[in-house]
């Protein structure tokens, strides 16, 4: 395949050299003529298919090449998730430029064992295995079977298609699921209440240009607590049933999604659970905006979020801190309430490069094996953030008054290190303060926003 790819190169090099011998002098529109692209080669994309890559590129065939342009279609080609590194190189000749993009893919077929912490939480552990396919027929389609026990036991089933019914540019994703999972209220009362649960999601949207989608979600879940375990439920049987539907919108003009430099992403949605019934009838809904200013190789990034509700929302669609979501300086702290407010700022810096490289042990797997990227950067950063608001039914075994009140932030700041490592993974590693001062060590994974 690369001996074909050459070959085609230096054809078209030297045909438009040929060409310009036998053509008429050069026209005035020529400096524009020698910057055309005349051809766009894709080459390493073993697995990939091809049109999956150049649909993410701005430039395509008989455009003037545009070196910005040129940058920002080889992040949004790493945005894909299926690739250990991405290249953009262009061929000048006399009668235009040929753009080559060269891919390394990442290996796409995981069976593999499952060890995690649930809630960022090193004493709940769970175990399992799972088989991941994330480049299934080359489309970037990805289908995900996995099982775990011990903490929050779980099975599951999803498939994702980024990309269907061809131009209209349409995309779905759906899955199945029955789990157990500890109430994070309840957990923070230093109680363990347990809930069952099963159900499915489906979601299906458009994309619009390359920065902009628009999706309607479907789904129905019936949870079950036992009978004896008061103000889980909105039904007094223990058991709620609960469909819903709900609609995202989202800009997404960032260069990497996975370590943004510049860029905004907005994210605006709303979710409605019950129809038609007395019991369950709520409304949750929220918007997510981030800003990335580049300064030279630095970056200033900000992120302001909210997660709201109208209606008598249960216990176990509140929001927290504490689990998935943390304020570094208080990262630990655990606390549930049915709305929620976070901002954060941060201030990014390189130290070492990101750099690639080929390791001994897994030259086996051929090109997959190859690429694997190191690096560090640096952070500075601030969190704060808010959680307020209880449901009627339990109002009287929780003291809030249901107003946002400036009592109820809690704010840290710090400084950290960001570790690059292989299949676009990043380690943090950073030393957060309190309003107090008191100081926290945090090892924890990808970056917060």
């Amino acid at each position: 395949m690369h001996f074909l790819t050459s070959f085609l190169i230096l054809f078209l090099s030297f045909s438009a050299i040929f060409a310009q011998t036998n053509n008429t002098p050069a026209q005035t529109d020529s400096a524009a003529g020698q910057s055309k692209i005349l051809a766009i080669i894709i080459q390493g994309n073993e697995k990939t298919k091809e049109e999956i890559i150049t649909r993410e590129m701005k430039l395509k065939q008989g455009d003037n090449f545009d070196e910005v342009l040129a940058q920002q279609d080889q992040l949004r080609i790493q945005n894909l998730g299926i690739f250990n590194r991405v290249e953009v190189a262009n061929i000048p000749t006399q009668q235009g430029v040929i753009l080559v993009v060269t891919v390394s893919e990442m290996w796409y077929i995981f069976p593999y064992p499952i060890v995690f912490r649930n809630d960022r939480d090193w004493s709940r552990i769970s175990l399992g295995a799972g088989l991941l396919y994330t480049n299934f027929r080359g489309r970037r389609e990805v289908i995900d079977f996995s099982f775990w026990l011990g903490f929050n036991p779980s099975v599951r089933l999803a498939y994702t298609n980024p990309w269907i019914l061809g131009k209209l540019k349409f995309y779905t994703s759906i899955s199945v699921f029955a789990r157990k999972i500890r109430n994070k209220f309840f957990t923070g009362l230093e109680a363990d209440v347990d809930e069952e649960r099963i159900g499915f999601n489906w979601r299906i949207g458009k994309r619009f240009g390359h920065f902009t989608y628009f999706d309607v979600n479907m789904g129905y879940q019936q949870l079950t607590v036992s009978p004896d375990t008061l103000n889980v439920t909105l039904s007094s049987s223990g058991k709620d049933r609960l469909p819903k539907m709900g609609f995202s919108f989202t800009y997404d003009s960032r260069d990497l999604w996975e370590y943004a430099h510049k860029g905004n992403y907005i994210n605006l949605w709303l979710t409605k659970t019950g129809f038609f019934s007395e019991v369950t009838d709520y409304v949750r809904f929220g918007a997510d905006l981030r800003k990335y200013i580049p300064i030279g190789p630095t970056t200033l990034a900000f992120r302001g979020a909210a997660n709201l509700s109208r209606g008598e929302t249960p216990i176990y669609d509140w929001v927290d801190f504490g689990f998935f979501t943390r304020i570094r300086g208080h990262f630990s702290e655990r606390k549930s309430r049915v709305n929620r407010v976070i901002g954060s700022a941060e201030f990014r810096f390189p130290i070492r490069r990101i750099t690639y490289h080929n390791l001994g042990p897994f030259e086996s797997i051929g090109r997959y094996g190859s690429n694997f990227r190191f690096g560090i950067s640096g952070g500075l950063f601030v969190d704060t953030g808010a959680l307020w608001g209880v449901s009627d039914y339990v109002q009287l075994q929780i003291q809030d008054n249901n107003k946002l009140d400036t009592d109820d932030f809690i704010s840290g700041w710090g400084a950290g290190l960001h570790v690059f490592m292989p299949y676009n993974n990043l380690i943090r590693l950073e030393y957060a303060f309190n309003e107090d001062w008191d100081g926290q060590f945090i090892i924890d994974a990808l970056i917060t926003f």
